[in-house]
């Protein structure tokens, strides 16, 4: 690879991933971007060539106290990295040195007591480190589906404080059913079998499909096509927003302050809120330049 090349290590959960877009895009505008992370998310955004599977044995020593010699030369081929963490491993950090000529460390969210989206927080620290050059935005790379897939609700969250009620979800589902030609009931692996019996049960009567636990270039293609998403502060729902999607993020126990999706077509509601918001075409939430 090219000495210019960047390497950008990404230790976040899917949401932290997509809201880390807005730094990535900077990174890919000053030469080749590499990216190690969970690579069916990476593969979202990069060429497969540049995406490496963080989880893969080969890269074990970046935790080491000592680093393994092969790992160490394809460390050498890159020009600079840079570390994405809420708080990055000295271990990593001093490995990365030991190979790479420039090393930095970009942390995910703010200090306590600053509310900043977190996407522009990222941001802001590229350009203090002279690393954040004009760029155009980065283009998914997912095929979007052959017709439209209808209105998606996802209600579940990594956080169980962030879920949907049942209750509410089988309301929410009710009122998409009366504007949208098909509803998606989105589950993913951080949804228990104890919530995920409930929101059957509560949404039994209300015609609905279930994507589970798909794929994430299969969940990206398919909110590619959405009429509208509805969904908790989640993973998902960033992916949806940053996809274009119509996207109402449902806040509960999170500050959309420093965690609101980004996406052109976005808007952030209070439980509140998205009872009464209108569930057939939202208006268009603020752009956010970051």
């Amino acid at each position: 690879m090219a000495q210019g090349s960047t390497l950008a290590l990404h230790l976040g959960a899917l949401g932290d991933f997509v809201l880390s877009w807005p730094a990535l895009e900077r990174l890919a505008a000053l030469g080749p971007l590499h990216l190690w992370g969970r690579g069916e998310w990476g593969r979202l955004v990069l060429p497969s060539e540049r995406v490496h599977e963080r989880e893969a044995a080969r890269f074990a020593s970046l935790f080491a106290s000592e680093l393994e010699p092969s790992l160490h030369a394809w460390l050498g081929g890159f020009g600079q990295a840079v570390v994405f963490a809420a708080k990055p491993d000295e271990f990593l950090l001093r490995n990365l040195a030991a190979s790479i000529p420039q090393v930095h460390a970009v942390t995910t969210r703010p200090p306590r007591g600053r509310f900043q989206l977190v996407g522009r927080w990222q941001v802001e620290q590229l350009e203090r480190l002279g690393l954040a050059q004009a760029s155009r935005p980065l283009i998914p790379l997912v095929q979007p589906p052959a017709e439209p897939t209808g209105a998606f609700l996802a209600p579940g969250s990594g956080g169980k404080a962030k879920r949907l009620t049942p209750d509410m979800t089988a309301y929410l589902a009710r009122r998409l059913a009366a504007e949208h030609a098909s509803i998606t009931l989105v589950l993913g692996p951080a949804e228990d079998a104890a919530y995920r019996d409930e929101l059957v049960q509560a949404l039994s009567g209300v015609p609905h499909r279930i994507l589970a636990d798909a794929p994430i270039a299969e969940l990206a293609r398919n909110l590619l096509g959405a009429s509208l998403y509805v969904g908790a502060d989640s993973g998902a729902t960033h992916l949806a927003a940053a996809l274009g999607a119509p996207t109402l993020a449902v806040f509960q126990a999170s500050d959309p302050r420093l965690w609101s999706p980004l996406g052109p077509r976005a808007r952030v509601l209070g439980v509140t809120e998205a009872r009464y918001a209108d569930l057939s075409s939202p208006e268009p939430g603020p752009v956010l330049n970051l």
